[in-house]
């Protein structure tokens, strides 16, 4: 079989508003794949924001959506699935 572009392409993204998101971890506990985590850096209200990795520490992100609903402060704007 030949690998093409499309199959490169991850299979779902999820969007992080940085400057909304106060660092409480309740995502990256929630994310199976373990797609998220905090990052060292620091957002302007001074809380380390989460980001999005493409490749978890168990897999790719399968869009399930539970970061989108966990999060309190609506720092997790979309989970984006992508159609083959």
């Amino acid at each position: 079989m030949v690998a093409t572009v499309s199959d490169a392409l991850p299979r779902a993204h999820v969007s992080v508003d940085a400057e909304r998101c106060k660092g409480c971890d309740l995502c990256v506990v929630v994310c199976a794949p373990r797609n998220l985590r905090l990052r060292p850096e620091f957002n302007r209200a001074g809380y380390h924001p989460v980001e999005f990795r493409y490749q978890g520490d168990r897999g790719e992100c399968t869009a399930c959506g539970l970061c989108y609903w966990v999060c309190p402060d609506f720092a997790i704007t979309s989970v984006d699935r992508r159609v083959p």
